[in-house]
């Protein structure tokens, strides 16, 4: 055999196995599929991990826990019957006053 026809061939595996590397390597960093409607981004990176967060005073946090408790509150007591109450009596039907024929 030539061995310039050899080695052209080895060329030509070494070509073909390197793009088949770049495919390979290129499925690691696709993006993420998401459901229709979202927008498709790339794998999440470290540094959002690392994002700064707005936070919050503990009187704030407590203002808020007081008002999720009032809320509950008002939830409850809509849905519990008021057994204490009162019923209204019903009002009396008025009689018809008799038409007299003269």
């Amino acid at each position: 055999m030539n061995l310039e026809l050899i080695l052209a061939e080895i060329d030509a595996e070494i070509a073909r196995l390197l793009s088949a590397k770049v495919l390979l390597t290129s499925v690691e960093t696709a993006p993420i599929k998401r459901k229709p409607g979202r927008p498709t981004t790339k794998a999440p990176a470290k540094a959002a991990k690392n994002a700064k967060h707005r936070t919050m005073s503990a009187e704030a946090r407590e203002r808020i826990r007081q008002a999720q408790i009032k809320r509950w509150a008002a939830t409850k007591r809509a849905t519990k019957p008021n057994l204490n109450a009162t019923v209204a009596p019903l009002p009396k039907a008025k009689k018809k006053a008799a038409t007299s024929a003269a």
